[in-house]
């Protein structure tokens, strides 16, 4: 209801604008470039949704054309279909965009010799609208039919990856979701209990890039309904309160709800649930071998953000013991790791 909310609350702004000019007794041929404008004035110019539809078929195809391996047949099979139905949504959405410049270009010839203009405009305004809601039931459809039957895919392979706390063994090769703590053990642990949304990062044997090179946190497990999204990078992922008022510039179907009252904000527009946990270690790796820093000067890293409901829950405590690890912050891992009966992963 998030993205349908929205949607009619700027149909609605945009109706009572045009209402005035189409209730006007002398409409004219002049005033068409106003009425364009004011109907542009939602946009049908979707960069995340395009951006996440690119990302998504280039998910779907590293699965395909075996870029990506160790997936059933099954799977396989069903990523087939997955793909059909993708490129019917794809067109779709390109559809819409073509409907609205052949609309636009039709209604200044049906103005010019139109006997009620304030009808012609209105009429043309009501299919608008009715574009509007059509392209966001596509969206969601792109949701069940599309993107969490890939991401259920893709996840399963995330989770039979990432390595076991019990299997763990110091010195060999291991996987990790990470939410790394740079507070105190007793902020930690109440922001783990009220935050809406958990920042995570995927570190490995082979580069271990944390948020503000922190050296202790939590582990997770990922899952279909936990993941809201997977970025290569950090994609500055934060959670806002959702106000009545929203600018029709920025608003994107892509926006995440979080419960009735807030919604998911964040800036890499290629993030979504279907990355493959292969493309995050591959980048991470290049990231790491550049040298390529984060804004704060730490080595940059990626980002899965996980929603904090009452099934995600950390399955232990890890810590990066490195040179540059003091006392301090080896007695918060451990008295956090005692605090939740959680064992404590030694890196």
């Amino acid at each position: 209801m998030f993205q349908r909310t929205i949607i009619h609350s700027l149909l609605y702004e945009r109706r009572k604008k045009i209402d005035k000019v189409a209730c006007s007794k002398n409409i004219q041929l002049n005033d068409f470039s106003y009425i364009t404008e004011i109907i542009n004035s939602v946009q049908l110019n979707d960069l995340s949704l395009e951006r996440k539809l690119e990302q998504t078929e280039l998910n779907i195809n590293l699965i395909l054309d075996g870029t990506v391996r160790n997936f059933t047949i099954e799977d396989v099979e069903s990523v087939k279909k997955i793909s059909e139905r993708f490129q019917w949504r794809k067109e779709q959405f390109s559809d819409f965009k073509k409907d609205r410049i052949r609309r636009e270009s039709s209604l200044k010839d049906e103005l010019s010799y139109s006997h009620d203009p304030g009808r012609t405009i209105i009429h043309h305004l009501n299919m608008d609208d009715e574009d509007f809601i059509a392209r966001y039931n596509a969206y969601v459809n792109f949701q069940y039919e599309i993107e969490n039957p890939l991401a259920e895919i893709t996840l399963r392979k995330w989770e039979s990856q990432l390595t076991k706390p019990n299997e763990y063994r110091r010195g060999c090769k291991f996987k990790f979701l990470v939410h790394a703590i740079n507070t105190n053990t007793e902020t930690a642990l109440q922001n783990a209990k009220s935050n809406p949304i958990i920042s995570t990062s995927l570190i490995t044997d082979e580069f271990q890039g944390t948020y503000k090179k922190s050296k202790f946190g939590f582990v997770y497990q990922p899952y279909l309904k936990n993941v809201l999204l997977i970025s290569s990078s950090d994609c500055y992922a934060d959670a806002l309160p959702f106000h009545t008022s929203i600018n029709a510039e920025f608003f994107s179907l892509t926006s995440i709800p979080l419960g009735a009252n807030m919604y998911l904000q964040y800036i890499d527009t290629y993030a979504c649930k279907t990355m493959h946990i292969e493309e995050i270690e591959n980048t991470s790796k290049k990231v790491q071998k550049c040298g390529i820093e984060d804004v704060d000067g730490s080595q940059a890293y990626n980002e899965i953000v996980l929603i904090n409901d009452p099934s995600t829950n950390p399955i232990a405590v890890f810590l990066l013991e490195t040179e540059d690890t003091n006392e301090s912050t080896v007695g918060q891992a451990e008295e956090l790791a005692t605090k939740l009966n959680l064992p404590l992963l030694r890196i």
